[in-house]
């Protein structure tokens, strides 16, 4: 069997790098005049040509000269030139973009055929005129004549298909090279600069805050060994064994052959048990109370179980899943609170059970945190309790962390999807200390440490940019909605995967 096979994180400053890639691809092909393919040229070599899916009933092979080939390698070549490594990393959020690309390239070229449209070879000539532009912007003609007639012919014919697809998105969604008028393109999806103004100014209020975290994770055993202490009989050791049946009828011809001694308890939880909750002699998996609480479905059961003596069986009980007869292997044992074994079941359970206590907890401890900062200052606070301030970077309310505005710092996990956490810490005033937040497996105490103010006209620019990315990705994800679509590009690119890994 092949390991599992997991697809690496990138670095941080990487998925930056990969997002504007990502934009661009996504905007308008990346043109490659020539040798692009060679970029991505080890990555076929160990790939047989397979198809990752149709469009419209055009299947998508990748194999050299195809548009997937292509359009896998110009963004492959668009990674390296933004300085990212291409490398197994990398290749499978290449080739996915690039698959996505194809099938948005076959359905708006289908679109602009039907419409009857024709490059203008004027056009053509404008587009690949940089590739023979010397390092003023000027034409050069010696660049011009040092290519041959064929590679002339396919960059031509290359611009040619590129402009042709890039039609419908100009028309559509409207470029910023379209002819304009007050800034604006004279066709296409236009962006209101009110409407830019009005998002803008929605997010150019910035908080910066000091935080202290106390991790719930660090709740101590000692806590837990007073919460058990006062549910002892969770913690009584019990040694049963269990016979489980799907069904009722079938547990009580299990119990009469018991009763009339044709077949041993043993021999039955052995042979003709379910193993929903034992191992393969009958044994109980779990041994303390809580455990046995768990199994039985009615919890006025539960004393018939644990009241058993050593060697009596039960009669029939439902449980959770199926119908079960227990025996008593041994009498049952109560809470030894110095025993290791107990503290840590107790602290176990109260982690998997109790949030609620351990959270209260914590939140008490953070109470008292406040209470010191309010009077002292935070950082007084922080030596007082041992814990290390992080502080926060300006950044403004972005409920689920909108890509139009900046996101909540990685420092506040959870904060950004917690709608009260947020009207909490940003209802905070200069300076003004927050009761405490749970955010996740934290208690956390906020600080308000500063309010600015961000250029909404400055900031207005870079909206307008975010919505056409908006409108672009839209469009993609509908696409691969629709019914012309038959995707099976993951299934496709993990056999492959794995048959070059099991090599």
């Amino acid at each position: 069997m092949s390991e599992p096979i997991n697809f690496p994180e990138q670095k941080k400053k990487d998925r930056t790098k990969i997002g504007a890639v990502i934009i661009l691809i996504i905007s308008a092909l990346v043109f490659l005049p020539f040798g692009a393919s060679a970029v991505f040229e080890s990555f076929l070599a160990r790939k047989t040509v397979n198809t990752y899916g149709s469009y419209a009933g055009k299947k998508i092979t990748y194999e050299p000269g195809t548009l997937f080939f292509n359009t896998a390698s110009s963004i492959a070549n668009a990674y390296k030139n933004y300085g990212i490594n291409v490398d197994d990393q990398t290749y499978y959020r290449i080739m996915h973009e690039a698959y996505r690309q194809t099938i948005l390239n076959m359905a708006y070229t289908d679109a602009v055929k039907a419409s009857g449209y024709s490059v203008p070879k004027d056009a053509v000539n404008r587009y690949i005129l940089p590739a023979f532009s010397d390092e003023n912007g000027n034409f050069s003609q010696r660049m011009y004549n040092q290519i041959s007639q064929a590679d002339l012919t396919s960059m031509r014919a290359e611009a040619e298909s590129t402009l042709f697809y890039s039609r419908f998105v100009k028309d559509l969604f409207g470029t910023t090279d379209n002819a304009q008028f007050n800034k604006q393109p004279l066709y296409g999806l236009k962006c209101s600069s009110n409407e830019a103004k009005f998002l803008a100014k929605m997010g150019e209020e910035k908080h910066t805050f000091q935080t202290v975290a106390f991790s719930t994770e660090e709740y101590p055993a000692d806590e837990a060994v007073k919460y058990a202490k006062k549910n002892a009989d969770k913690f009584t050791k019990y040694d049963l064994s269990i016979i489980t049946a799907d069904g009722e009828s079938e547990a009580a011809a299990i119990l009469k052959q018991i009763n009339a001694n044709e077949i041993t308890f043993e021999d039955a939880a052995s042979e003709k048990s379910q193993k929903y909750y034992s191992d393969s002699e009958g044994k109980i998996s779990g041994k303390f109370g809580y455990q046995i609480d768990s199994i039985i479905d009615n919890e006025d059961k539960v004393p018939e179980v644990k009241n058993l003596a050593a060697g009596d069986v039960s009669q029939i009980i439902q449980t959770k899943r199926g119908y079960s007869i227990f025996k008593a292997n041994a009498a049952s044992v109560a809470a030894d609170f110095e025993d290791k074994e107990i503290q840590d079941a107790a602290l176990s359970y109260i982690k998997s059970n109790e949030k609620g206590i351990i959270e209260e907890y914590f939140i008490g401890i953070a109470e008292n945190f406040a209470a010191v900062a309010a009077t002292a200052d935070f950082n007084t606070a922080c030596e007082k309790f041992s814990k290390t301030m992080i502080e926060l970077s300006a950044f403004p309310l972005n409920y689920g962390n909108s890509g139009l505005y900046e996101k909540t710092p990685d420092d506040a996990p959870y904060l950004a999807n917690n709608a009260a956490a947020l009207r909490t810490v940003f209802s905070l005033k200069m300076d003004e200390i927050s009761a405490p937040v749970v955010l996740g497996s934290n208690v956390v105490v906020f600080k308000c440490a500063g309010i600015q103010y961000d250029d909404v006209e400055d900031k207005a620019a870079s909206i307008a940019n975010v919505l056409e990315d908006v409108d672009n990705k839209s469009a993609q994800y509908t696409l691969m909605a629709n019914d012309k679509v038959e995707d099976n590009f993951f299934a496709t690119y993990l056999r492959l995967l794995q048959e070059n890994t099991n090599k």
